[in-house]
């Protein structure tokens, strides 16, 4: 079995890592260990990897693991470990087509996120068409959820702008 040692400089939510490589430990697993929550005893670490080491690589298991506690007994170091979902993943995770609730850089305005707040002002706007009607009007209304939806009195306020407006011509 195989034991990379590495001192994280990332955050813990980041998927590729900046890592520094401390050593690489040799041996055999003696008894049961988990995948998820390994934890390795050794002999012959240095103290001074020991202080800085929070991250390992095992790749018989193919994960990156967060080094949560090192602890001396006596000659043996016990080295708790969990694992980094995020970068043993980090292929097919990348290779995903997915929509994405939230991020740091982006975001997406009809995704409902009560965190990222958003305001509903009404905007109303008249315009005239240039070349102007013969036979028939248009009435153009968007409206959203809760949006602003004309009604009867709101109409008969824009027709009598508009005719407000081209007799003043």
């Amino acid at each position: 079995m195989e034991l990379n040692l590495y001192t994280n400089n990332s955050a813990d939510n980041v998927v590729t890592k900046n890592i520094t490589s401390l050593t690489t430990l040799h041996g055999t697993l003696r008894e049961n260990c988990s995948i998820v929550d390994p934890v390795i005893t050794v002999e012959n670490i240095n103290n001074a990897i020991a202080a800085v080491c929070n991250y390992a690589f095992i790749p018989q298991f193919a994960r990156y693991y967060f080094v949560r506690n090192i602890t001396l007994s006596g000659k043996l170091w016990i080295i708790s470990m969990h694992v980094d979902v995020l970068a043993s993943f980090q292929t097919p995770l990348k290779s995903l087509d997915a929509v994405i609730a939230r991020n740091e850089n982006r975001y997406n305005l009809y995704l409902q996120d009560g965190f990222f707040k958003t305001y509903q002002n009404p905007h109303v706007s008249i315009k005239q068409f240039p070349a102007g009607f013969t036979t028939h009007n248009y009435i153009l209304a968007v409206a959203g959820a809760g949006g602003y939806t004309p009604t009867p009195s709101n109409l008969q306020a824009v027709n009598e702008s508009d005719n407000i407006e081209s007799e003043e011509r």
